[in-house]
């Protein structure tokens, strides 16, 4: 299987690159998702089986006052390799997320209808929408911790089966290598933020959903 993955300078593109040397990943400066006249021109030149799609802007504050940038990268980007799709003939596999649903409830499964909050998470859904619209198409709903985690507190209010990236990114890859199609929820245990932090920084300390102002924080986003 030849590779493309957009999104390789990121969290899980830098992981997945670990696993698998021969993944081919360019920066924006050759292939930017934005551009239809960028991404036609480099696929003219190139021949890709699968394209993983892993860029976006996941600054879920930025998301809330820089609409522009938002819906340009996350919504706009994907809708071009849609395009693309169609010419070149590549499968698609987009890395959505969690917050898709609106942690209200957790545990959710694939079939769940899907109820984005957050600017990130409705340009989320929406591009995952777009992908689905091909049934050869696979979204992967999942969400990682970095490996660097910088924040000094973790929520000890929030559900989630989110875990580091480096735990993460094995099995998104095993599920590429296998051809799935469709929606697929990847996660670990279900826990708290915190106790999933705690696991590799012991001097965590803890923080409230509601200490966040300005962004929606879901209680409880946890995938099956």
């Amino acid at each position: 299987m030849k590779i493309l993955l957009i999104g390789g300078s990121g969290n899980l593109g830098r992981e997945l690159l670990k696993i698998d040397a021969s993944i081919f990943a360019p920066n924006s400066n050759i292939l930017n998702i934005t551009s239809p006249e960028s991404l036609n021109s480099f696929f003219l030149k190139n021949n890709f089986d699968t394209v993983i799609h892993a860029a976006a802007i996941t600054d879920t504050v930025r998301c809330e006052t820089d609409i522009s940038a938002c819906i340009s990268t996350n919504i706009v980007g994907t809708a071009n390799l849609m395009l693309m799709q169609s010419v070149y003939n590549f499968k698609l596999v987009y890395i959505s997320t969690d917050y898709v649903f609106d942690g209200r409830d957790g545990n959710y499964k694939a079939s769940h209808p899907i109820n984005p909050i957050s600017n990130y998470a409705k340009s989320k859904a929406s591009a995952e929408l777009a992908i689905r619209m091909n049934k050869e198409n696979l979204v992967i709903r999942t969400s990682f911790f970095p490996l660097k985690f910088k924040h000094k507190a973790a929520f000890f209010d929030q559900y989630t089966t989110k875990d580091f990236v480096d735990i993460i990114a094995p099995i998104i890859y095993k599920q590429v290598a296998l051809g799935k199609t469709g929606v697929i929820h990847i996660g670990t245990k279900r826990d708290t933020v915190y106790n999933k932090i705690k696991e590799r920084y012991l001097n965590i300390k803890k923080i409230s959903r509601e200490d966040v102002d300005g962004v929606y924080i879901p209680y409880d986003t946890s995938l099956i």
